[in-house]
């Protein structure tokens, strides 16, 4: 149990310490809080560009971070040979397989956290925002505060994450996404509306199904393919699935300060249960068939 505990762990140090992870986080939360502060009109609703720009980049960055994370992990340890080392112990390939894909979800969990996190900041500041201009008359905008506090998630960690590694040896990547963490989830104390998460809660938890579903393609296509034909694969699979994703967050029913019902959500899940768990048996096999020795 603790060994399989470590390989998960290992793994989801060594995809949070990829520049491109924190490089994907950085622009989902950038984007977010840069789109929104142009929001210079209501579209019918205050908080609806900032909404659905949190969750168009958790939805695309966050799948991306899904894909890439394992892919890489994955076949640096078979190509560098270090998958041999782990088996020497007593360790099943299953087990290894399976250890490496909690790791590599748990450091996306980390991701969604910061990007869900951010998102409810930036809403809750077009949420405020519009409240005052409706008591004003004036032009909806982002409240400064909850814009300030966007954006310190992006800068913030790589000023002090710099400084640390410069003066103090820590590692960059890992250092910044620890920041980013403490401070997205501190923006959301700041001002919190219980309301506003309630409402967002569901879907943000649906946006991660998608990802999670790409991880366990990602990492069972790592153990058979080299990385650019597995990339190839996933791109296709990735394409066909990109036109349902306007029906599967059923954006009318979050119209007018509406709510995704949580069993929907529960749906959702079970549908895409049978997917993920065929994907891992996919990746068993081919880790149990791969020439390691």
């Amino acid at each position: 149990m603790r060994r399989w505990l470590s390989i998960a762990k290992a793994t989801a140090l060594e995809i949070l310490s990829e520049p491109l992870s924190f490089l994907l986080m950085l622009t989902a939360v950038t984007m977010t809080s840069l789109a929104s502060a142009f929001h210079y009109h209501q579209f019918g609703e205050a908080t609806r560009m900032a909404r659905d720009a949190g969750l168009s980049f958790l939805f695309l960055a966050g799948t991306l971070t899904a894909i890439a994370g394992p892919l890489k992990s994955f076949r640096r340890e078979i190509e560098t040979g270090t998958i041999q080392m782990a088996l020497v112990h007593p360790l099943s390939r299953t087990t290894f397989f399976l250890a490496k894909c909690l790791g590599a979800a748990a450091a996306y969990f980390v991701f969604a956290l910061i990007v869900a996190a951010n998102t409810l900041v930036i809403v809750r500041g077009a949420e405020i925002g519009g409240s005052m201009a409706e008591r004003t008359g004036d032009i909806a905008r982002l409240w400064r505060p909850s814009f300030a506090l966007s954006m310190a998630t992006a800068v913030v960690p790589l000023v002090a994450a710099a400084a640390l590694d410069r003066f103090a040896r820590w590692r960059f990547v890992p250092t910044a996404f620890v920041l980013a963490t403490v401070i997205s989830l501190g923006g959301t104390v700041y001002r919190f509306n219980g309301a506003l998460l309630a409402r967002l809660a569901p879907v943000l938890v649906l946006a991660t199904f998608p990802a999670i579903l790409f991880l366990a393609i990602s990492s069972a296509l790592a153990v058979k393919f080299k990385a650019n034909a597995a990339m190839s694969i996933i791109a296709v699979l990735f394409i066909a699935f990109v036109p349902a994703v306007g029906n599967y967050y059923l954006p009318d029913a979050l119209s007018k300060g509406g709510c995704l019902p949580w069993s929907y959500v529960a749906l959702a899940a079970l549908a895409l249960l049978p997917a993920i768990v065929a994907a891992l048996f996919v990746g068993i096999r081919f880790i149990r068939n791969q020439d390691i020795t």
